[in-house]
């Protein structure tokens, strides 16, 4: 049985499954493993129906054309797939909680509170007193968005 270090089609083979499983490991964020992993394989495939020559020179020339042709296609679907989304609402155990606030608030004077050892900004689009029972319905960082309890 060839050894995998002599023979260049299963050698191109077993690196690019090896660029495949990269690509997975990393969470598909680069598109040239994904698209060097196929064409290599690709490429040792052919080389293997006898298609094209078992030499260095024809792998490289063939991996070259067929990346960039596999470039070319997938880019623009995975590009896609990257693309920031919406921000999603953060969903906390802070949202419910009640607790007095320390100073007025009002929607141009935001408040602060200390919970755990972190000084919160409090905001809100009502006006509230100081001393008075408020309700957490939104999360921020650093922020945490109240209204009045009735």
């Amino acid at each position: 049985m060839d050894n995998m270090l002599t023979n260049l089609p299963h050698f191109l083979l077993g690196l690019g499954l090896l660029f495949l499983i990269l690509e997975v490991v990393m969470g598909f964020t680069t598109i040239l493993l994904l698209t060097l992993g196929v064409s290599m394989m690709i490429a040792s495939g052919l080389m293997y129906l006898g298609i094209i020559d078992e030499s260095l020179l024809s792998a490289f020339v063939v991996i070259a054309v067929l990346d960039a042709v596999l470039t070319l296609i997938v880019w623009r679907p995975l590009k896609m797939l990257q693309q920031d989304r919406a921000p999603k609402e953060v969903k906390s155990d802070w949202i419910g909680t009640t607790f007095d606030v320390e100073s007025d608030i009002s929607p141009e004077q935001p408040g602060t509170a200390r919970f755990s050892g972190v000084a919160w900004k409090v905001k809100s689009n009502a006006n509230i007193a100081q001393g008075a029972t408020v309700e957490v319905v939104r999360v921020e960082v650093g922020v945490l968005h109240v209204k009045p309890v009735q």
